[in-house]
């Protein structure tokens, strides 16, 4: 299994993985970070050549994102797809997801403490941080990032690549729009365009 990324959150990817006993044969992709060892926790190989990483992918296919920025995200998923990889989730045991209409994409990262209820839809590349909640009646773009402590109402509906900052709320009905992206501690009482940067209490412009 490929960890795409070697950077924080690649970490605590790989801690979720540990959660349910995963962790076994994964590696760690990256090409970019000039000062990253070759292997991660004295075990786990970072691979920095893209030809070596197609070899892997080849006998197995499975990666996971590992990075958080919305549109590095959608960018290494067609990355890997092209180079005939599968998009695959990684759920935390210790989620708590719906029973009742929730469809989840390909792709997820759905962290410790994260709150997922019913009658949800999330598209692929997702990530749901720790302690995020998502609530009844949502609808969650593709490739978005929800971070640590943000608070999604009922009946929102986030358009893709939007990241909504540690801590935000957003409101029941609101819509947020695609690309937007959201402060920490945020409180957004309003619809919001595609392509918006907004913070504050409550949140503007």
């Amino acid at each position: 299994m490929i960890i795409v990324g070697a950077g924080g959150h690649a970490k605590e990817v790989l801690g979720i993985m540990a959660e349910s006993g995963q962790e076994k044969g994964v590696c760690f992709f990256d090409n970019i970070s000039v000062h990253q060892p070759d292997v991660l926790f004295g075990q786990f190989p970072i691979i920095k050549s893209e030809p070596e990483i197609k070899r892997i992918l080849q006998k197995d296919p499975d990666f996971i994102l590992g990075v958080g920025k919305p549109s590095v995200r959608k960018k290494l998923a067609q990355e890997f797809r092209a180079w005939g990889g599968r998009l695959v989730s990684v759920v935390s045991p210790f989620a708590r997801i719906g029973k009742f209409n929730v469809l989840l994409g390909d792709g997820l990262n759905i962290m410790t403490g994260a709150v997922i209820t019913q009658d949800i839809t999330i598209g692929e590349g997702t990530l749901v941080h720790v302690n995020a909640t998502i609530h009844h009646d949502c609808r969650v773009g593709s490739f978005c990032e929800l971070s640590p402590g943000c608070h999604v109402l009922g009946k929102v509906q986030i358009g893709d690549l939007s990241s909504i900052g540690s801590g935000a709320v957003i409101l029941p009905g609101v819509t947020i729009g695609a690309g937007v992206v959201v402060g920490a501690g945020a409180v957004v009482t309003k619809n919001v365009p595609d392509g918006a940067k907004i913070k504050g209490i409550p949140a503007k412009l």
